[in-house]
């Protein structure tokens, strides 16, 4: 059995595993000069991509820098919860509760889990949505929390940091709460998990901050609007087709302007992951193409690279792209034909990375090597060897669709073994995209499991025919 400090120290050394935020855990990759590899990075606004789609912010520094005590009585106040993004991060987001059980209605929230914008944005909560509060009370600086046994499901090594961590930086915002002891249905907790992991004692901020740091909320809007899930218009009228923000990162916004091009005024931002009203007149502006939108403010609009339709389809069409992209890539062809007019989006232990639709016919040929993250090694870690798009993405795709125990599904995460949350599995800019889940189990006894892997392959609708826009590898090979 291992302590939660011991733990701790495991998942911070393999937090690119999956288990710390799937593919975005690895960070930016780096090269050393050398003219035999190429850097892999995101594209160039300025060149590869529609310009003034969107507009870099800068984290919200309005947090406050000191914790609210709980009330006495039962006035109206706002709390923090913490939610986990993408890269295994703990984010503080604030509710407000009208009850005088204000630490109680805090747990609850994350038993609720992150509100529509919010996991738009990448946010999810590790909490089992079954999970039931049986009771709270803090006494002298430790908080003792009273849960029901499914708190503990499905509690591998990265969801049982993941939950623990936010249920104590949760309750320690109170001024009042310094450590939490945990309880399940009524009895001490001296080991948890799977992983049983030793519980010795109450539980404080110093046994999760390096293992599931914590980060920043979301990002401040240069003071226009961030219209939220329910803000927004339902899909009628003139603008009946509902469309979803995709391809921003979870730290960014879709700029909505008054008029169609990047120079309009900015009357108010999108997170990630919302659902908003098109289907309105388009224009081209500068080779991008504009679409209207319905918002509180009346029309708006938005560059129409940054939004995808899907339409129900049968989910043999869905898997039967992934099968042609397989089949593809096995016979080293051209792969143009089968990939979305926004390019191939590759999510490899790293943020995604595009390749521009131009550059993807000579993808199974070309003989650059890269430097792609590692599911176990730091960015600039000298042991990356460099390796073709072919070696790191083709062959190993082909290998994993292929095998005869693999696992096909259409628009749905599979948990990772290592108890990574499906909510984390894709990147924040593929979310909202048709996908297919392509999940080869692991095959070798000795591994007991670990050597399994998972790819994603993310969908785009267009011109009547599902493309491929996204590929996401998920793993924790030994």
């Amino acid at each position: 059995m291992r302590s939660v400090t011991a733990l701790a120290v495991m998942m911070f050394t393999l937090a690119a595993c999956g288990g710390g935020g799937g593919a975005g855990s690895a960070g930016p990759l780096t090269v050393p000069e050398d003219t035999t590899t190429t850097t892999l990075t995101a594209p160039d606004s300025s060149t590869t991509t529609p310009s003034g789609e969107t507009t870099p912010t800068s984290p919200d520094d309005s947090s406050p820098t000191t914790r609210p005590e709980p009330p006495s009585g039962g006035t109206e106040t706002t709390v923090l919860v913490y939610f986990l993004d993408t890269d295994g991060r703990a984010v503080p987001r604030p509710r407000t509760v009208t009850d005088t059980g204000v630490a109680a209605a805090a747990v609850r929230a994350l038993i609720a889990g992150p509100d529509a914008s919010e996991a738009g944005s990448g946010l999810a909560t590790a909490f089992p949505p079954d999970t039931v509060l049986l009771g709270i009370t803090i006494d002298q600086g430790t908080a003792v929390v009273d849960l029901s046994a499914e708190f503990e499901t499905g509690a591998g090594s990265a969801s049982t940091l993941g939950r623990l961590a936010q249920l104590v930086y949760t309750l320690t915002e109170f001024s009042s709460v310094e450590r939490v002891r945990l309880v399940l249905d009524g009895k001490t907790v001296d080991t948890f998990g799977s992983e049983g992991v030793v519980i010795d004692g109450p539980l404080t901020r110093s046994d999760f901050t390096d293992s599931v740091p914590i980060g920043e909320g979301t990002p401040s809007t240069g003071g226009a609007p961030v219209w939220t899930q329910n803000d927004l218009p339902a899909p009628g009228g003139t603008h009946p087709e509902p469309a979803v923000v995709v391809l921003v990162p979870a730290d960014d916004h879709l700029n909505v302007r008054v008029a169609p091009g990047a120079g309009e005024e900015i009357m108010g931002r999108l997170l990630p992951g919302v659902t908003v009203a098109a289907g309105g007149p388009t224009r081209s502006v500068n080779g991008s193409t504009w679409v209207e939108i319905a918002t509180p403010s009346g029309a708006g609009w938005v560059n129409g690279f940054y939004l995808t339709s899907v339409p129900e389809r049968s989910p043999g069409d869905a898997a039967a792209v992934a099968a042609a992209l397989a089949e593809r890539m096995a016979a080293g062809g051209d792969l143009t034909d089968l990939i979305s007019s926004r390019g191939l989006w590759v999510a490899h232990h790293a943020p995604p990375v595009r390749f521009p639709r131009s550059e993807v016919g000579g993808l199974l040929t070309d003989a650059t090597a890269r430097r792609w993250g590692s599911n176990a090694l730091e960015p600039d870690s000298p042991e990356i060897q460099p390796r073709t798009f072919s070696e790191a993405i083709a062959e190993r795709y082909v290998d994993a669709h292929d095998d005869a125990d693999t696992v096909i599904l259409v628009d749905e995460v599979l948990e990772g073994p290592n108890g990574r949350p499906a909510a984390l599995a894709l990147p924040t800019e593929l979310r909202g995209f048709r996908f297919v889940t392509v999940h080869d189990p692991g095959d070798e006894a000795r591994y007991e499991g670990l050597d399994w892997m998972t790819w994603i392959v993310s969908l785009s609708y267009e011109d009547g025919r599902l493309k491929v826009v996204g590929l996401t590898v998920d793993e924790w090979a030994p």
